[in-house]
């Protein structure tokens, strides 16, 4: 007995090491993450339906100096957009709502409009064709800002010709994800806010998390920053009443890690329905409902079934990814834009099969620094010494597009055109790149070349709507 009974501490002494040890190489990357301006916000990492690591870096408002806590409240930006497929299915199991069933059949004032036969199955997995809001191009310094009945917001898009026949392809559209949130109003005559309140955060034990206003007071809520050229401003305004449905959630890690449970152990939603949200869709997105379905490659030849999905809103970039086969999940909430979300939180997961992990030091930061040094001329030519030295140096490619459209932003275009030029040399069958590009060379006058980079931007995603946009008004419709 006293011999069974050592062998049991011993064995469970060695697994209690073995999940220390892997707390702590979690805690050395994000440390070394912060150490870089990579990364102010909290992370919570679990393995088997357990917490393996939770941590907070940073600071949640940097007018008080007060720090960011695992307890902490951000805004989850387009990580809302699984919360609300899961809405929507809990309506779709209440019998309330039909996958199969029509825009038009629930909300009347679509009919004889462009999206008026799309299903609620072509929403939930952006395959209806429906714009995105990047079409208008005064968006953000406009629309964005206003409040709207929704009503009203939706007449913003209702007219708007469809990309393409609904089912046919992919594109991301998050007025479809706010159509479903106002689907969903009219069908049970409660608020979004109320029926994810009841459906979901009461039943899945969420009590840090909310639909936001910017009236409200939210104790613990995070203040959203933007990294900018060695400093932190403030992040814009924007009214969220035209992000109900696709990004107006604020929660905690923690909140997230109950949300993940609910989903592995059915809380929420039977198994079929559960299924279909994370069944692949259309390729290369995979989109299902709500998420992307694609494989977490954590060596060069292994992989594994994952979802996950990417938040992004004023001052605040979120990321979550779950592995199903193991229960377990990573979940980053930053309340610093911009930050390398895939590469952190890919770390974090080799970090749980033990692939070793080195956080390099990220160029764009470099390069970022440069810029307000020497120019973006010599920027650009420490970036082609930096890319070679691969043990010291990580290039995103993401990253080094946004320091392009902050230039862009700041009306610094000569400076962006060196930077986004050393871009498409870089990162030649990125979308996002063409098209910054484009908008860079409009702003300098250059409609030839802007034309030219818009329709490389469509040569790569035909459905890109900004650019198809940007040439109509050019008179080169595609």
């Amino acid at each position: 007995m006293r011999k069974g009974y050592l062998v049991l501490v011993t064995l469970l002494m060695g697994a209690f090491s073995f999940a220390q040890s892997k707390s702590s190489k979690i805690a050395s990357v994000m440390k070394a993450y912060h150490d870089y301006n990579m990364f102010d916000g909290a992370v919570l990492v679990a393995e088997n339906g357990k917490v393996v690591y939770k941590g907070a870096f940073g600071l949640a408002n940097r007018e008080w100096n007060i720090p960011n806590t695992t307890s902490t409240k951000f805004m989850l930006g387009s990580i809302s957009k699984p919360l609300t497929a899961t809405l929507v299915l809990i309506q779709v199991q209440k019998g309330l709502l039909s996958l199969d069933s029509t825009v038009d059949s629930y909300l009347p004032e679509f009919k004889n409009n462009p999206a008026a036969k799309v299903t609620i199955r072509q929403l939930l997995a952006h395959t209806s064709g429906m714009p995105n809001y990047d079409v208008i191009s005064d968006f953000f310094p406009r629309i964005s800002r206003q409040k709207y009945t929704r009503g009203e917001y939706v007449k913003i898009y209702i007219d708007l010709p469809l990309a393409f026949k609904p089912g046919t392809q992919y594109a991301y559209s998050s007025w479809g994800y706010f159509t479903l949130g106002y689907i969903m109003e009219r069908v049970t005559g409660k608020s979004y806010s109320d029926l994810m309140t009841q459906d979901i955060f009461e039943k899945a034990g969420m009590h840090n998390s909310g639909s936001y206003y910017h009236t409200q007071i939210v104790p613990n809520r995070a203040t959203g920053y933007d990294y900018s050229f060695g400093g932190f401003t403030s992040a814009d305004f924007r009214d969220q009443t035209n992000t109900m449905g696709t990004g107006d959630i604020y929660s905690t890690v923690e909140d997230m890690f109950k949300f993940h449970l609910a989903l592995s152990n059915y809380t929420l939603l039977n198994k079929e329905l559960t299924d279909q949200m994370f069944t692949p869709g259309i390729v290369p997105a995979r989109y299902g409902f709500g998420w992307f379905n694609q494989p977490f490659k954590y060596t060069a030849t292994d992989s594994v079934a994952s979802n996950f999905h990417l938040g992004m809103t004023e001052g605040f970039i979120s990321f979550m990814r779950r592995i199903p086969s193991t229960n377990s999940m990573v979940v980053i909430l930053c309340n610093s834009s911009p930050t390398d979300f895939f590469g952190i939180t890919s770390n974090l997961l080799k970090v749980l099969y033990n692939v070793p992990v080195r956080v390099k030091q990220p160029v764009h930061k470099r390069v970022e620094t440069l810029i307000g040094t020497v120019g973006a001329g010599k920027a650009v030519d420490a970036y082609k010494i930096m890319k070679f030295d691969t043990a010291r140096y990580y290039i995103d490619w993401i990253s080094m597009n946004f320091l392009a459209q902050q230039l862009y932003d700041l009306k610094r275009y000569e400076e962006a055109r060196i930077i986004a030029e050393n871009n498409v040399a870089e990162f030649p069958n990125r979308d996002l790149v063409m098209v910054t590009m484009g908008n860079i060379y409009l702003a300098l006058g250059r409609k030839s070349d802007a034309i030219r980079f818009y329709k490389k931007t469509l040569e790569i995603t035909p459905t890109y709507e900004e650019a198809r946009n940007r040439l109509r008004e050019l008179g080169k419709a595609e």
